[in-house]
């Protein structure tokens, strides 16, 4: 009888076993790799004569010319990435920290990469995140020349030194284990100063020759490129690319 019994009580144990182990199994999930990349566009930036009433000039020319701007170096320390979105009806965040130094004119962009369930994501927005730092590791520095309107060559750079998230909307993605992703970020130049008229450029304050727009210098410009910098980003979509 109690042998009986014992044989009861483990057939009971391995029965549970077995389900336990399928119910885990019907819920597991494949998981992919989504990257995140920052770069930018538009270098050669026109600046208007006149107030342009908040516009953006979203025009660009191949050259620099009179009262325009010339970006020739970017660089960014970016605290995180965020990918917000709804899967399945449910709304799902994933993140991916400290992409520092990134070269915004590099040919191949620095990317950062995080764990994505398989799935179709839909309403997604991807949000770059900038921390204020005391240290030279600013948020943003820009640094190129300004050709005023006589043709006079000025070094110029701008120092964006804030707390700031900067949101993009991106189009929906399925997920499958057998490809990765990368989130395309580009900073548009040519809108960063679109606000700024070029005899205010010409009459910025310079330090050693330079004109610096920062919170400390030349502050109402700063102003204006900080409404503008938000206005700058733009998702390009995803470059997709197969497991190996």
């Amino acid at each position: 009888m109690k042998k009986t019994i014992l044989m009861i009580c483990l057939s009971v144990i391995m029965v549970s076993m077995v389900m336990v182990s399928c119910k885990k199994d019907s819920t597991s999930s494949s998981t992919s790799q989504v990257s995140f990349a920052l770069s930018a566009d538009n270098s050669i930036s026109p600046i208007s004569a006149t107030n342009n009433g908040g516009g953006i000039i979203a025009a660009s020319t191949t050259t620099a010319t009179a009262g325009s701007i010339s970006w020739t170096s970017g660089i960014v320390n970016i605290s995180k990435f965020k990918l917000e979105a709804k899967k399945n009806g449910k709304q799902i965040e994933i993140e991916s920290k400290n992409l520092s130094n990134v070269d915004l004119f590099a040919l191949t962009p620095s990317l950062i990469s995080a764990s994505i369930d398989t799935g179709i994501y839909k309403e997604i927005e991807i949000r770059a995140v900038f921390t204020k730092s005391t240290t030279a590791d600013i948020p943003v520095k820009l640094r190129g020349t300004f050709t005023t309107a006589g043709g006079a060559i000025v070094p110029i750079e701008f120092d964006f030194n804030d707390d700031a998230t900067f949101n993009a909307e991106a189009e929906n993605i399925t997920v499958n284990s057998t490809t990765d992703f990368t989130a395309k970020l580009h900073l548009h130049l040519n809108i960063v100063l679109s606000d700024v008229v070029s005899a205010e450029l010409d009459k910025a304050t310079r330090i050693n020759g330079t004109i610096i727009i920062s919170s400390d210098s030349n502050p109402l410009l700063y102003a204006k490129a900080i409404v503008n910098i938000a206005k700058a980003m733009e998702s390009k979509g995803y470059d997709e690319h197969k497991r190996i």
